[in-house]
This record gives structure tokens, C-alpha cells and sequence, in this order.
């Protein structure tokens, strides 16, 4: 026996339900955004290289060396031509610096083979620190000198 074949019906989705879904989560992620501070996210100026001299050394900026060991690990930080014994130091000391002068400049020589490492916390340092929760900024006027103080 052959039976008749009806034409398929197609099934009716209701979409008002799941556009109410996606508005109410938009909503939701819109009223909830929170927007922080980007982490590490310095403004540094890097100079080109061969450009940077002693003589083009700012005598009115906060000079930070850092001074490597042969196997790249951190050998001495100096302020200002004055030895510091660890970042902690260095930021308390640019802190009173950048208290006095607000607008002063932070200058960094790192020497060539230093551990990238040292520079970040060298850059956190004076950057600025977190304080009972809070960001407390110490300077965001950072310069890189590539040559070499001699």
C-alpha cells in the first residue's frame, strides 16, 4: 500500500525569548564593566641608538645606572651617581625626588647585557607601587639611555 506524502512542515522558533536573553546580558556586562588601569603599561621614551651621549644627559633629571655583572645579573643600582642597595631603596629615594619636582624626568641606563628583569623592576620602582590597595603613581615620565655612562 502506498501512503500519501505531506509536506513537511517547518517548526516555528520563537527568537523574542533568546533577544530578551542577549539584552539582558548586555545589560549585565555593561553596568558590571569595571575599568582599571592597564598593568604595564609605561610611558617610556626610547632614544635611537648613537644618539644618547654623556653630554646630552639631562643634569635636571632622576638618573638611574644599572650596572651588570658579566653573566648579566645585577652588579649595582646608582642614583644620581650614589650607590642604592635594592629597588625598595631606589623607590623611596626617587619618590622624595619626584616629590620635590614633579615634572622631573626619570632617566635609566641600563647596561647592555643586563637581565631584562632588572630593567622591569628597575621600571616598577619608579613607576609606582601599590599602597592599601590603591595605585599610588610616583613618576610615568620614564627615558631609556642606550650608551653607556662613562
Amino acid at each position: 500500500m502506498l501512503r500519501k506524502r505531506q509536506p513537511l512542515e517547518k517548526p516555528n522558533i520563537n527568537m523574542m525569548p533568546m533577544i530578551d536573553v542577549v539584552f539582558l546580558l548586555l545589560t549585565f556586562f555593561v553596568l558590571t564593566f569595571r575599568i582599571i588601569v592597564p598593568e604595564g603599561d609605561f610611558n617610556v621614551q626610547m632614544s635611537p641608538i648613537g644618539q644618547a651621549q654623556p653630554a646630552d644627559v639631562d643634569a635636571e633629571a632622576a638618573q638611574i645606572r644599572l650596572i651588570a655583572q658579566e653573566d648579566g645579573s645585577l652588579a649595582a643600582i646608582q642614583l644620581n651617581g650614589n650607590p642604592v642597595e635594592h629597588f625598595g631603596q631606589l623607590r623611596q629615594r626617587v619618590s622624595a625626588i619626584i616629590l620635590a619636582n614633579p615634572d622631573l624626568e626619570v632617566e635609566l641606563f641600563p647596561d647592555e647585557y643586563l637581565h631584562y628583569e632588572y630593567v622591569i623592576q628597575a621600571i616598577t620602582a619608579v613607576s609606582g607601587e601599590m599602597h592599601e590597595g590603591q595605585i599610588r603613581k610616583i613618576s610615568d615620565h620614564i627615558k631609556f639611555i642606550r650608551k653607556r655612562l662613562e
